[in-house]
Order: structure tokens, then C-alpha cells, then sequence
């Protein structure tokens, strides 16, 4: 299996992830929380968190993880998040 060089596919992954949310949420991307996960082979993944931490500042935190398991999607809404619908 191909070998990629994981400092490279952070730039990569980091520029990808900030232009699909510019596509979703255009202006709003810095008011947005967002996280966009980059899954890889055998459980590997980047998964990149912007938001604003406790004290309301913007922050972005980027994870490269080696056990990544994405459970089927529940086809129903939390009620925490209500009036926020997103489509896919």
C-alpha cells in the first residue's frame, strides 16, 4: 500500500478541509464551529476542529489519529442543535 508523507498530507488535508467548509457555510465560515474528518486506510485518520475555545477565541486543532471507526449514521436529529439542519 502506498506511503504517504504525513506532513505533506497535513497541508493537503488543511487547505481541502477550510475549502469545503468555505463551499457550506461561505461568509459564515468564521462564525461557524466545523470539523471535517480525512478518513485513510486501516482506521487512519485527520480529523480538523475550528471553533472558539472557552474563552471566544478562534481555534483550529488538527488530529492525526490511527483508530478511527465511523459508526452508520442514526437518521434522526439531536435536539440540541435544533433549527440548524444541514444538508448533505
Amino acid at each position: 500500500m502506498e506511503k504517504l508523507d504525513t506532513k505533506e498530507q497535513i497541508g493537503v488535508f488543511s487547505k481541502k478541509a477550510i475549502d469545503v467548509a468555505k463551499e457550506l457555510y461561505g461568509n459564515g465560515i468564521k462564525e461557524v464551529d466545523f470539523t471535517v474528518v480525512q478518513p485513510y486506510a486501516n482506521g487512519q485518520a485527520m480529523i480538523l476542529r475550528v471553533g472558539d475555545d472557552e474563552n471566544g477565541d478562534r481555534t483550529t486543532n488538527l488530529d492525526t489519529i490511527n483508530t478511527l471507526t465511523i459508526l452508520p449514521t442514526v437518521d434522526a436529529l439531536l435536539d440540541i442543535y435544533e433549527g440548524e439542519e444541514v444538508t448533505e
